[in-house]
């Protein structure tokens, strides 16, 4: 039995995701969740964010809340892509990381513990 791999997106990922418009590496992490080969993490932060971004415009949708309706419910309907919430016990990894960002300081805080890849797709932009 093959040991389906496991991975955390950022918002960039996710959402250059639903654009289709993913650089190589992270199009192929996408590529084995949607084989069944992968599973991939969305933070509940990323989702936030992802929403939030979407919501100001930043995005490229020409109708943002109908677009982020859509994908929420796509994101839902997937067997490959799932919600991570953020447990309380994980505030002190948060205070002793050096990640100057808040939204991938949340995310690393959150998954350090774990043993899974994050892929972030800023790497590749």
């Amino acid at each position: 039995m093959e040991v389906v791999k496991n991975f955390i997106t950022d918002t960039l990922g996710l959402a250059r995701y639903l654009e289709d418009n993913l650089p190589s590496p992270a199009s192929d992490v996408f590529s084995l969740a949607e084989r069944g080969e992968a599973s991939i993490l969305v933070p509940q932060i990323v989702m936030g964010e992802f929403i939030y971004i979407s919501m100001k415009g930043r995005l490229r949708l020409a109708d943002p809340k109908g677009a982020v309706k859509q994908a929420v419910d796509e994101l839902r309907g997937t067997s490959f892509i799932f919600q991570s919430n953020f447990p309380e016990d994980r505030w002190d990894i948060f205070l002793s990381l050096d990640i100057p960002e808040l939204h991938d300081r949340l995310i690393a805080a959150k998954e350090l513990t774990r043993s899974l890849s994050l892929f972030s797709t800023a790497l590749y932009f």
